[in-house]
């Protein structure tokens, strides 16, 4: 294992961990709950001087754990004040959220995961999870601090994510949390715990802080930190004083025996490598598309096979350019650690012109295999004449149509107060549904009766399941939120996804030109047409002639519909 010197050098107390010398693992962190977890507690009301030697900057103001847009006054007229907005006084954060552990005692008043905090914003944090988001819900002044759904693998729900600056800082305080009150932590209750003394946290939890420790390395302010909480409350953060130790205990360390005298701050390997990530998610693309296949893992190399051939080894990030309709599996590698493996399917746009590509004509699909990426499609509710159009507020709003009993729809698209043509894409359950005007996918970010939008189409929120039946009944259900389906709410109307409480939809495609070249390939006598009543119309010997005798409209064709420009 490699060793390389300090970044930031902690005051090493061998003596006061000597009692942990030699032990590993979960054997480590019971050693170490021995030595930490007696401290002198402190009175809420104390916090507010003990701040004033744990968190002041140089400036002499206090540092604020969750915003950098504050100058707070130690002790001044901001202090437990009340607020409106961020900037209006600050409070004493519980990093570690009081109502996790039932406001008990002696975690109530532990210094080493209370800090000062900007009170709006600790407001907004409330008792969320620590996670990674990409803020939707809230972001602080200069996008510091973020709360919103978790983009963390392992856990979906709303989490709040500290600044990068601090993430290590926090993640040092979880660990010390789980080791200090070993003897309780298995009865608090959080989505980020286990419920159980070791690993204490759940596994999702665990690589993230791992994670955080990693990027976010001891410095010398948590170390000026600790000196001064160790003086207040007589007990250490064993992972401040030792960079790496969480590695240990919970990573890729656990069977290395712990020496305090004779400790070089570790550089692990990674507990998992990342699953590689395509830069273009499946779907539709156009010839010469490029699409790179890169990697989170640093030095990690990328193993692939195009269209199930021979699999290759490349460093990460790997190019490769579609041409074709393609099919790339890939995993990444470091040393003998190996990811999950991906896989990514593009179908190039085909150049095969439509019937009508200006046709407003749209026809009830039956038939799953007529499924394609790129085909524009409409989601009808039959019974009550409505069609799905623009994106309202978390719903789909609807418009009235007319379509005819044999299954057809003429009607102009994507415009105001028309129904929009979705555009299919992806492959085959895992199909996406692009609105065409707003260039968003369609989506379900919940369990809820909404429907939302997506930026992007690669995870299970914005693909869907789609099964047709022979009498046209199209069941569209999200892939992330099982049993959740789109369909038509008629006592509120809009469409959005329900439990198949609600009226059932259809899907209606336009024609194109390979269903006639099907019909011309099959056909090797009399042609016979019909209209869409089923009233005879004639003969022909070719479908070349049908098609050049027969009035603009659709047809039944051998028992095919077909739309004759």
């Amino acid at each position: 294992m490699l060793l390389i010197p300090l970044i930031a050098q902690a005051q090493r107390h061998p003596s006061y961990y000597q009692s942990a010398k030699g032990a590993n693992g979960y054997n480590l962190k019971t050693a170490l709950f021995r030595i930490i977890s007696e401290h002198e507690a402190r009175s809420y009301k104390q916090l507010w001087q003990d701040f004033k030697k744990t968190d002041v900057r140089p400036d002499g103001k206090i540092w604020d754990i969750y915003s950098n847009a504050t100058n707070y006054t130690p002790g001044g007229s901001a202090q437990g004040a009340n607020y409106k907005k961020e900037g209006d006084s600050y409070n004493r954060e519980h990093s570690f959220p009081k109502s996790w552990f039932d406001d008990g005692h002696p975690m109530y008043t532990d210094l080493f995961h209370l800090y000062p905090s900007d009170g709006y914003v600790n407001n907004r944090r409330s008792n969320y999870p620590f996670g990674e988001t990409n803020g939707e819900t809230y972001t602080s002044k200069n996008g510091y601090s973020k709360l919103g759904s978790c983009t963390t693998p392992g856990y979906n729900g709303t989490v709040f994510e500290p600044n990068d600056e601090l993430k290590g800082d926090l993640a040092r305080t979880y660990f010390y949390m789980a080791t200090a009150y070993e003897d309780k932590i298995a009865s608090w209750h959080s989505p980020m715990l286990a419920g159980n003394k070791y690993p204490a946290y759940a596994k999702w939890a665990i690589d993230m802080l791992l994670h955080w420790a990693q990027e976010d390395p001891v410095s010398e302010k948590e170390i000026a930190r600790n000196e001064a909480v160790y003086q207040i409350q007589r007990n250490r953060n064993p992972f401040i004083d030792y960079p790496g130790l969480e590695q240990y205990i919970w990573g890729s360390m656990t069977s290395t025996p712990f020496d305090p005298e004779n400790y070089g701050t570790v550089t692990p390997q990674p507990t998992e490598v990342a699953a590689p990530v395509f830069s273009t998610p499946s779907g539709t693309v156009t010839a010469g598309t490029k699409v790179t296949i890169s990697c989170a893992t640093a030095g990690a190399t990328i193993h692939y096979t195009i269209n199930q051939g021979q699999e290759q080894t490349k460093a990460a990030p790997v190019e490769y350019t579609v041409n074709e309709t393609t099919h790339i599996s890939a995993y990444a590698r470091l040393g003998e650690k190996q990811s999950q493996t991906v896989t990514a399917q593009y179908t190039v746009q085909s150049t095969t012109p439509e019937i009508s590509q200006t046709s407003d004509l749209y026809v009830m699909l039956t038939d799953e295999s007529k499924l394609r990426a790129g085909m524009p499609v409409l989601i009808l509710c039959n019974e009550k004449k409505v069609a799905m159009a623009e994106q309202g507020n978390n719903i789909r709003n609807y418009v009235n149509v007319e379509p005819s009993t044999e299954g057809s729809l003429t009607t102009k698209v994507n415009g105001q107060g028309l129904p929009y043509a979705f555009v299919l894409g992806g492959t085959t359950d895992a199909w996406t549904l692009t609105d065409p005007v707003a260039k968003v996918f369609v989506s379900l970010n919940k369990s809820e009766n909404k429907i939302h939008t997506s930026a992007t189409a690669d995870t299970p929120n914005a693909q869907w399941t789609i099964t047709l039946t022979t009498d046209g009944i199209a069941t569209i259900e999200n892939k992330a939120i099982g049993e959740r389906f789109i369909q038509y709410n008629p006592s509120s109307p809009r469409f959005a996804c329900y439990k198949g409480s609600q009226s059932e939809v259809s899907l209606y495609g336009q024609p194109t030109a390979t269903d006639i070249q099907q019909i011309e390939q099959q056909q090797q006598g009399v042609v016979t047409v019909y209209d869409l009543a089923g009233r005879f119309v004639c003969h022909t010997t070719t479908l070349k002639q049908a098609l050049q005798q027969l009035p603009q409209g659709l047809y039944v064709i051998n028992g095919k519909k077909v739309w004759v420009r």
